[in-house]
Parts: structure tokens; sequence; C-alpha cells
């Protein structure tokens, strides 16, 4: 995993402490930044990646390819760049030029590997508050984040509550529950049965299947029933086979799997994928309402009615419980085919609502 064309980069020797134990030192975190920093340093907004996501969230001069996030961040889009800096960098632990299992380590001048220690939600947060301090942003106008970025923006304002004003949680939730985390427990155990991944061979080529099929799970998940039912047939369109492509729906999940391979480090995705599981906003206080009651932002909670991943149900319990904690919150629920990938594809939906949270002008217009 190379680090991203175009993006910058800072490093911090300090120490950086993790929740379960262990540090980084020294840390290296890749960003991106789009629009300009206003004299107050106040119009800064954090988006927060997902998942297998990195800080190229949007093109720019630097980098012409279409970031993952291109239809969300520019003048008159979501994140609207006339009004706002937007920053997004890559997560500690994902190896996109942010401190991951590829960086090498100063003690052995070999790549962390598989001995990259374990790694948070808080710990990932604590390296973007990093990132902040360097750009002497001391608070946030506002974060975003889908899926695990909105656990990111949940952690944010908890832990820092006087650093971010407005927070926009997508597809996310407090805690994960049981039921999520055995989906991503198959995709790691997929990984670590990999005869090439136990063998530790890495240099220039990755171990790849035991990666392709935890995408291949996970893909399952990101999208919906109803997706899948209305894109593929039921019918054979090969031969029937056992090793081979017998209904249409094997050539999309093969894609997707291929896409990952070569991109995100096994290692990488074996400690992103614990840390989404190892979730819980509340971990440390007496309960949900009191990690709540700390935050001092307003929040935008949106929820999918189709997401297999993180059940509606789940997304409207967070925001109950932010009222019930006394935090401003709104509550927007969206009915997509796509199911938990919504916010990476719904943009004619989710623009003029995030504009309006944001206060950005003309709130009306989409992108």
């Amino acid at each position: 995993m190379k680090p991203i064309p175009g993006a910058c980069s800072v490093r911090d020797d300090r120490p950086l402490p993790l929740e379960f134990g262990g540090e980084v030192s020294p840390l290296t975190i890749e960003y991106e930044s789009w629009g300009r920093l206003n004299r107050e340093k106040g119009n800064a907004i954090l988006i927060c990646p997902a998942f297998s996501a990195h800080s190229h969230a949007r093109s720019h001069d630097r980098n012409g390819d279409a970031g993952w996030w291109e239809a969300m961040i520019g003048p008159g889009r979501a994140f609207d760049t006339d009004d706002f800096f937007v920053i997004c960098s890559s997560l500690l632990g994902s190896g996109y030029g942010t401190t991951g299992p590829r960086t090498l380590d100063v003690a052995t001048g070999e790549p962390y590997a598989g001995s990259f220690p374990i790694i948070s939600i808080r710990d990932i947060v604590d390296a973007q508050v990093r990132l902040l301090d360097h750009l002497g942003i001391d608070q946030l106008h506002g974060a975003a984040g889908g899926s695990m970025g909105a656990m990111e923006t949940l952690e944010l304002a908890v832990r820092y509550p006087n650093r971010v004003r407005r927070v926009l949680a997508m597809s996310g939730t407090d805690r994960t529950r049981p039921y999520t985390a055995t989906i991503r427990h198959v995709g790691r155990r997929a990984i670590q049965l990999d005869p090439a991944f136990k063998k530790g061979h890495y240099g220039d080529r990755l171990p790849g299947e035991g990666l392709r099929v935890a995408r291949e799970i996970g893909t399952i998940f990101y999208r919906s029933r109803e997706d899948f039912n209305s894109r593929f047939s039921c019918e054979p369109v090969e031969t029937p086979s056992l090793d081979g492509v017998t209904f249409d729906f094997q050539s999309y999940l093969k894609h997707m799997g291929n896409k990952i391979v070569g991109t995100l480090d096994p290692n990488a995705y074996l400690r992103l994928s614990l840390s989404m599981d190892l979730f819980n906003v509340s971990r440390g206080f007496e309960n949900l309402e009191d990690a709540l009651n700390r935050i001092e932002a307003q929040v935008f909670v949106m929820g999918v009615s189709q997401d297999p991943l993180i059940p509606i149900d789940e997304q409207r319990q967070l925001h109950d419980a932010l009222l019930q904690a006394g935090v401003s919150c709104q509550w927007h629920e969206l009915s997509s085919h796509y199911g938990h990938d919504a916010f990476l594809t719904e943009f004619d939906w989710l623009t003029p609502r995030i504009r309006k949270f944001l206060g950005a002008k003309n709130s009306g217009v989409t992108a």
C-alpha cells in the first residue's frame, strides 16, 4: 500500500498510547484537503473514512483521480469547498501513508506486518486529533463519516467535546452488537486461514485469496437483499460448476474481492475490522447516557431502512439515546436498495440535508 499521490503527510514523534496496550512511535499521518482554511480556522470539516477508504476522498490539482466521496466534496456540493476547508486523513493502521502494518518498525528496520498492535476507534481518533493539532485547528465546524467513519465522529464528539461543533454519523452505531461482529469475524478467519498469509509472504506481493474472500463476505452485507435480487438473475449464466462462475452475482463478488487485493494489506484489514468490533463509545463510562452527556456538538444521525450490516433499529436507538442525553440531534431515515452503502451512493438525497445541517449557503443546491 503506497502513499496516495499528491497527499500531504505529517510526522509526530510523540508516542501515541493505544487503548488496549502498547503505543505507536513515531506516528505518520497522511491527509488531503480541499478549500481554504479561514483566518479564524473555524471552517474546517473532517471527513472520517470508512473501513477500506483513505485520504483521497476527492480529486484535486495534485491527483486528478476521482476520490471515494467525489460527488460529496467540492463547490456547491454537500461539503462545500466554497464555504469550508475539508480534510481527510488515512486511518491509523490502514497503511495508506498513515502508520500501519506496512510501515517500517524503527526498532527492527522491517515492516511491522503481524506485529503491529491492536488498535481501536479511539486510537484512530486520537491520531486524527494529532493532525488537527498540527494544522492549528482547535475546533472543527463539523466531522462526518459513514459506517466506520460514523463511529469515529461519535468517538470524537464524546472524547473531545470541545473540538467539534457538528457531527454527521451515517449508517453508524454507538457500539457493535454481536450479530455484526460475527460477520466480520468470518472475514478475518478467511484471511487467517490463507496459507500464504500464514507463511508471512510479503514484499511486493501480498497474500490475496483470503483477503479476496473476506471482501466478498463483507460485500454481501454492504448492499441490501433487494439490490442483489434486482440486479442479478437466479438462472445460471454458465454451465454449472463448483469451481467456475455459475451465476452472475459470483462475477460481481469476485470483482469486488479482486479490487481490494494489492491495495489493503491483510494485516491492516484484520486490525481495522477488529477495531470496529471493539467499538463501544461508552467504554469507560458508567453507561451510554453518561458518555453521550459529554457531547456538545449538534448531531445528524442517518440510517438506512434496508441496512443488513447495522440494522435500522440500532441507528434509531442511537438517535433516541442522544435525545435522552440532552444532545441536539436530527434523525434522517433513508430507504435505499443500496443498503449499508447508501452513504456512498445516494448523493442527491444526502446533499441538501447535509448542506442545511452544516449551514452552507443555498442549502437546496444538489451535487
